[in-house]
């Protein structure tokens, strides 16, 4: 799915993850522009809950004519998702499997054809999920998991900033670690180049061998060939 809607969306989520935004409006703009894009007749952003097993409804978005049946959001397969970080993918209701078969019924009840539940995931933890509900069966037109698993992955990256100048910070002492370490490395592939005559292209390629087979990182070796030039 390369629509044009879904493409501004990215844009916009990821310029504001730049900004000083406010982390609620961020997840509505996140749960309604992933309806929009999908065609969705309902979208909703749930996070695990803090003080108690469970979530917890934090955003959603109808289109103007769809009553919402929020007892679905605390049923599995949204709650699953959140609580496990798994994928639920139910192409279509009304042949929906065993699994998911008092789920799809209330929801056909309720006028709904098919769903999609991304995790919100954020290295080894899943924060919540946002579940992406149709009213037709899902595969009936283009729509793209991994659009929908992105905007899940924007907004677990949204609830993990802190605030713009605590960020502004980190990314400028992370800049300048990349620099520091650039310099090593292309130290440490000066020093081999000249022990070895040979080009600094091939001391980049040499260094990297080397520090593969000692199980380390290019930095890591660069610091320590630096530190001594007979450590090879």
């Amino acid at each position: 799915m390369n629509t044009p809607l879904a493409q501004v969306a990215i844009a916009e989520i990821t310029h504001l993850l730049t900004t000083d935004f406010d982390s609620q409006n961020l997840l509505s703009i996140i749960t309604e522009r992933t309806r929009r894009a999908f065609g969705a007749t309902w979208c909703v952003l749930v996070l695990k809950s803090v003080d108690a097993p469970g979530i917890e409804l934090v955003c959603e978005s109808t289109d103007s004519s769809f009553e919402p049946p929020r007892d679905l959001v605390h049923r599995v397969p949204v709650a699953l998702s959140a609580l496990n970080g798994s994928v639920v993918m139910i192409d279509d209701f009304d042949i929906a499997s065993p699994r998911w078969a008092a789920f799809a019924e209330s929801a056909t009840l309720h006028g709904l054809g098919g769903c999609r539940v991304f995790p919100l995931r954020l290295a080894q933890a899943t924060l919540g999920s946002l579940a992406v509900f149709t009213v037709d069966p899902w595969t009936s037109r283009e729509r793209s998991n991994s659009y929908g698993q992105s905007m899940a992955d924007l907004a677990a990256i949204a609830l993990s900033l802190r605030g713009i100048d605590n960020r502004t910070e980190a990314a400028t002492v992370a800049a300048q670690q990349i620099l520091l370490s650039r310099s090593t490395i292309e130290l440490a592939a000066g020093m081999i180049a000249e022990l070895d005559d040979i080009d600094i292209g091939s001391a980049m390629g040499t260094m990297a061998a080397a520090a593969k087979a000692q199980g380390m990182s290019l930095t890591q070796y660069a610091r320590k060939m630096v530190e001594d030039p007979g450590f090879r």
